[in-house]
């Protein structure tokens, strides 16, 4: 029997089969391109040494680096986080672990070092993951307040790894701040501590951070700034009185880990949040100054030059002075940024120094000027210290935030790394 002479009935019959079975794969091929998913690439590799670099220019990045233990480096795209190895690699190199998540965009990301060094990635579908930054295994996984809905991250990446929005580490926590509740996790098993509801509502949150041991954010309506115990959940007093507006100060990325704020009101306060509570710093409050290694280092006299000196937090008694050495450049190099034992500056001619907090000596001094690259001004976006290691968002003079990317940023390799 051929197709011709089989009934009209039967033939119809075997045509919606055919077409039933092709619009079920075509749905399959869909699925599985469009559905949701996601993809754990594993590292290959055993978890890299530490590396430490010699002071100067490293190489230029697409992408924003957050360098963790000294041993990898992490990075962002609008549906991706990822790490690649050895952290002193001047550009990037084939992912040494990946994670892959659709249709959810790529919210934050922050790490936390140590003996279960972790990586934690908050998504726009509110979930909250914790990789193994050894091996790029999901650790944990749980369901979080969604923290944004869209990726803000850029070409390069940098707010998404640098500021994330409401993610924040402490000592032993990572900090989720959304709109309804403040919650504390443990970093190495996604276990919750604490939750309590937020201290302030949308229309009254300004600046949040945390220190090692709290969570603060100032209350715009009540010119406070209201405080929890990242280790407990408790809330002690706030403080600050009429205060219009919050710097972090010295902070280990973004606003996490700030070991003081200034508060500016009808004066402004300097604070320390090194150890349990909050203490006055007379000399903290002065305009750019850093808090590094225990001393608050100042520039009396950003516009001369002529000076930096090293205060006692506390009583502002005077510890050191460094002064530029002859033939440094006109302007003078800024204080740029503090990295653990040390303050860095940044002069007009891309020269970094190192400073010693403890001792006012000169560390290191080296050009940034690579060879490869146009020797032009440029602006510095975002700053990101880790140990040596030292990133530099770079974009063009005077261009506002709100310009394209390739209007934006210095160069298709923006991201400068270096050490100091």
């Amino acid at each position: 029997m051929t197709w011709r002479t089989l009934p009209r009935g039967a033939r119809l019959a075997v045509i919606g089969a055919v077409s039933v079975a092709l619009l079920a794969a075509a749905g399959l091929v869909a699925w599985r391109v469009l559905g949701p998913a996601e993809v754990v690439t594993p590292a290959r590799k055993p978890y890299p040494a530490p590396v430490i670099p010699a002071p100067g220019p490293i190489g230029v990045l697409v992408s924003a680096p957050l360098v963790l233990d000294d041993r990898i480096r992490v990075f962002a795209t609008k549906r991706q986080v990822w790490a690649d190895a050895p952290p002193n690699f001047k550009y990037e190199r084939s992912a040494l672990w990946s994670l892959r998540r659709w249709p959810a965009q790529l919210i934050g990301v922050v790490a936390v070092g140590g003996d279960t060094p972790t990586v934690v990635s908050s998504w726009s579908d509110g979930e909250l993951v914790g990789t193994d930054a050894r091996t790029g295994a999901i650790a944990w996984q749980v369901g979080a307040e969604v923290l944004g809905d869209t990726y803000t991250g850029r070409r390069t990446g940098a707010s998404t790894v640098y500021q994330p929005p409401g993610l924040f580490t402490t000592d032993g926590a990572v900090i989720v701040a959304g709109p309804a509740h403040v919650t504390a996790y443990d970093p190495a098993t996604g276990a919750q501590r604490w939750q309590a509801a937020a201290p302030v509502g949308a229309d009254c949150r300004g600046t949040d951070l945390t220190s090692a041991r709290q969570y603060l954010v100032h209350d715009t309506c009540t010119g406070t700034v209201r405080r929890f115990d990242t280790g407990t959940g408790t809330a002690p007093a706030a403080v600050g009185s009429g205060t219009t507006s919050v710097e972090p100060v010295s902070c280990a990325v973004g606003h996490s880990l700030c070991q003081g704020v200034r508060l500016t009101g009808s004066t402004v306060e300097g604070l320390v949040l090194t150890g349990p509570d909050v203490e006055p710093s007379p000399p903290l409050a002065a305009p750019g100054a850093l808090l590094s290694g225990g001393i608050v280092v100042t520039a009396p006299d950003p516009a001369a030059g002529t000076r930096l000196d090293g205060r006692d937090p506390r009583t502002g008694d005077l510890r050191w002075t460094w002064h530029p050495t002859a033939g440094d450049p006109t302007p003078p190099p800024r204080l740029l940024a503090a990295s653990g034992d040390r303050v860095l500056l940044l002069s007009p001619d891309h020269t970094l120094i190192a400073i010693s907090a403890e001792s006012g000596r000169e560390l290191s001094r080296s050009s940034l000027q690579l060879h490869y690259e146009p020797d032009i001004a440029y602006d510095v976006a975002q700053v990101h210290t880790s140990g040596r290691y030292l990133a530099l968002v770079r974009t063009i003079p005077g261009v506002p935030a709100t310009a394209p990317d390739d209007d934006f940023y210095l160069t298709p390799r923006t991201v400068l790394l270096a050490a100091s």
